[in-house]
């Protein structure tokens, strides 16, 4: 261990993983963003547990939380408070039963809120550690890449054309829902067959949904992937390049090893190296089915550079919002929607969101969900007109959005269904789930989305600009080279009920 150090800038995470838990101390850095002072990590057979009986049981939680109260004595000797640390728990433990009770036993265990990482999160992970790695190579940049993540309960797929995100997709499939899958015939000489065919099923499925585009450069993520690669290859510019033939035969060699001889090996612990040789086999197995002879590996720990991410909590950059809306855009071309209109009221939302933040006070990054519920309001009227709004909560509600958490994700899916005049009730199916919180941030974003739709009602985009000048109770909106707006003002005035009760203010068109 590191000596401790006396600052009190130091900040730490604590991620229940799925096969360790691990704590990262680290202290901001004006050059690298942060540096790590201390990492330590413990197994952990959280993914065992989710994968073979659906629960996580009583002694993998006392063990975790024996664990979790070790940590804090080392973060106490660092002089980290307790407010300045946080504790992450993998997505897949969202498959668990009884994941609320495991996640109440850590907070009674620390005190610290135990927070939960979704699909979105991940995601977006993901996305950052491909972005850095594109970032470093102009070949990956400039050409046509293709992004696998196979992680512990699904795997991940992203396409880039010359730099910009032209594809997503999640399947459900990983390491060790493959793996546990067939765990009951793991003595059996099957057991390899049976593997290989839950892996050959993902990656057909893979091969299908992306055969139309075109792949020159195939870069690998993983955690397990990324701790071997440099045991086949050193790293250059932050990547390891492995040829498909160096990595069939690492992978060979390491299936007929039994766990003791690969725990020694590798010198990983037993619980990851669980998922090491399934781990290689998928990324084999796509690496064939796609004729990619060659597999770029990032530098690096995944799980220490995922749990960073988490700690410096930056906010999402520019150039990933833009990523977020253009694949919004694309479920709204898969929907026909009117791309111009949809747009538009993206752009007047983004605008009353700003000019108004002193009123709603919510975060920044309700403007991008803001910007999205915009572009997908009218999803719904690929089903009927009729009754679209609801139509668009079903589909939103089904439909994964790159970027977005899951309940980001709802919270779009609920603008679209309360974008007309409807009001939230306390009774509405998904809109009754939420907390207080959740409801009021609903209430806020829906009455903004009303008036920006409501400005271009014609959907001809007569609006162009507007300037918001508010005047005792009213909120004059002056809509610049338009003298006749009573289209805007009539539509106003039907659904600005919600904006008037949640920000005090009457709507005139000037």
């Amino acid at each position: 261990m590191s000596e401790p150090v006396t600052s009190h800038q130091e900040q730490a995470v604590i991620y229940v993983g799925a096969a360790s838990l691990s704590l990262v101390i680290g202290s901001p850095d004006a050059k690298i963003g942060f540096r790590v002072v201390d990492h330590l990590d413990r197994p952990l057979p959280i993914a065992r547990d989710i994968f073979r009986t659906g629960t996580i049981t009583r002694a993998t939680a006392e063990e975790a939380a024996g664990i979790l109260r070790d940590f804090l004595l080392t973060t106490k000797e660092y002089g980290v408070p307790l407010e300045a640390i946080r504790l992450h728990n993998t997505n897949i433990l969202a498959e668990a039963s009884n994941h609320e009770i495991f996640l109440n036993r850590l907070q009674v265990a620390t005190g610290l809120q135990a927070r939960l990482i979704d699909d979105g999160d991940m995601t977006r992970l993901v996305y950052q550690i491909a972005r850095r790695l594109l970032d470093k190579n102009p070949k990956l940049a400039e050409g046509h890449t293709f992004v696998s993540h196979i992680g512990p309960g699904n795997t991940r797929a992203l396409h880039f054309k010359q730099g910009r995100l032209s594809a997503y997709s999640n399947y459900r499939l990983g390491i060790f829902r493959a793996r546990e899958a067939v765990a009951g015939a793991e003595e059996s000489p099957q057991h390899m067959t049976h593997l290989e065919e839950q892996i050959r099923g993902v990656v057909e499925h893979l091969a299908q949904d992306y055969a139309g585009y075109k792949i020159e450069n195939h870069v690998a993520i993983g955690a397990e992937i990324q701790s071997i690669a440099p045991q086949i290859t050193a790293a250059k510019n932050g990547a390891c390049r492995i040829r498909e033939t160096e990595l069939a035969r690492f992978t060979e060699k390491l299936a007929v090893l039994n766990p003791d001889e690969l725990v020694r090996q590798l010198h990983v612990h037993y619980t990851g190296g669980e998922g090491i040789v399934p781990a290689l086999q998928t990324n084999l197995a796509l690496a064939r089915k796609f004729g990619d002879h060659l597999l770029w590996v990032p530098e690096g720990d995944f799980q220490r550079e995922l749990m960073l991410d988490l700690m410096t909590a930056s906010p999402r950059t520019a150039s990933f919002q833009e990523e977020v809306m253009q694949a919004a855009c694309e479920i709204g071309v898969r929907y026909k929607t009117d791309r111009k209109h949809a747009d538009h009221v993206a752009l007047l939302a983004q605008q009353l969101f700003r000019e108004l933040q002193p009123l709603h006070s919510l975060e920044p990054r309700f403007e991008l969900v803001l910007r999205v519920a915009a572009i997908l309001h009218e999803v719904g009227m690929f089903i009927s007109p009729r009754e679209h709004h609801k139509h668009s909560l079903y589909i939103l509600l089904q439909t994964e959005i790159f970027g977005l958490s899951t309940s980001e994700r709802e919270i779009v899916a609920l603008l679209a269904r309360y974008h007309r005049r409807y009001n939230p009730e306390p009774n509405h199916p998904h809109f009754s789930d939420l907390s207080r919180e959740e409801r009021m941030i609903v209430f806020k974003l829906a009455a903004l989305l009303r008036i920006a739709d409501a400005l271009d009602r014609s959907h001809v985009q007569r609006i162009k600009s507007i300037q918001l000048r508010p005047e005792g109770s009213r909120l004059n909106i002056h809509t610049t080279g338009v003298e006749d707006t009573t289209i805007e003002q009539i539509a106003i005035n039907s659904k600005c009920d919600l904006f008037r009760e949640i920000y005090g203010y009457d709507i005139v068109l000037a």
